[in-house]
């Protein structure tokens, strides 16, 4: 079974930097080992695209380090201070977070 295609429809060279690089200079391509805390989003093998120019808002997804270690989180806003939501401390004043960059995609082999 297949479907019909004009020959035009199909694109004889794909520049992935075109499509999911906005600043070079500023994006990183990650990939997410079984070591790194991730997301439900994420999985162990999965190529993240992501953006340090970008600015985060709550329930963006995030490369993040947090205590020493990258993880990859969405964050939710806490007053002013975004946050890693996943479970930690209910005081913002212990928590040693610093948001690395933003995941613009993620890219994953079926």
């Amino acid at each position: 079974m297949g479907f019909n295609v004009p020959g035009d429809a199909f694109e004889q060279s794909l520049d992935l930097n075109r499509h999911l690089v906005h600043n070079p200079a500023a994006t990183f391509f990650m990939r997410v080992d079984s070591t790194v805390e991730t997301s439900a989003d994420v999985r162990a093998g999965d190529l993240l695209v992501v953006a340090r120019s970008r600015t985060a808002k709550a329930h963006s997804l995030v490369v993040g380090v947090l205590y020493g270690s990258f993880t990859v989180v969405r964050v939710k806003q806490r007053q002013d201070t975004l946050i890693p939501d996943i479970a930690v401390s209910d005081s913002t004043n212990d928590l040693s977070w610093e948001i690395w960059g933003v995941v613009t995609s993620i890219i994953r082999r079926p």
